[in-house]
């Protein structure tokens, strides 16, 4: 292999890394998507209260850094934007930050949404980062979107 080749080589290769390391810093350093209209941050009393009530709760595992949840949050701003938002309380548990609740329920990663009814788990997926995805998943559990779609 020529000088030249390894030089190109090289430098592309840290090109690569200098790009990977600003996306990874960039993830790490941004603020945390507001919370959307009738969702609320967790908070443990309120939580409690919530599960010993027999209204459904999805509960999302969100983390600033997450490239899947900043996708599901663009895609639940999407479906309050088109008036199609799931009729559910909604409750976003930071996976920094609330990692007594993390551990006590066993997650283990980030983008998860989790639906609890009559205080247990019913149903969890993870990766649904389109708005179709979500209605499809909390329609299969039995919860309509705000237009009934």
């Amino acid at each position: 292999m020529s000088i030249s080749k390894i030089k190109a080589t090289i430098r592309f290769s840290g090109l690569i890394i200098l790009v990977l390391a600003g996306f990874l810093a960039y993830m790490n350093l941004r603020t945390a998507d507001p919370i959307l209209p009738g969702w609320e941050d967790y908070e443990q009393s309120r939580f409690e209260d919530l599960m010993q009530r027999s209204e459904p709760v999805l509960v999302e595992i969100y983390a600033s850094w997450c490239p899947t949840c900043l996708l599901q949050h663009k895609a639940f701003e999407t479906l309050h934007e088109e008036n199609r938002a799931p009729m559910i309380r909604a409750i976003r548990v930071d996976f920094d930050r609330d990692q007594a609740f993390i551990h006590a329920n066993g997650f283990q990663s980030t983008g998860l949404l989790v639906l609890f009814k009559n205080g247990k788990e019913v149903a969890r997926a993870s990766g649904l980062v389109t708005p179709e995805k979500i209605l499809n998943f909390l329609d299969a559990q039995g919860i309509p979107s705000t237009s009934g779609a």
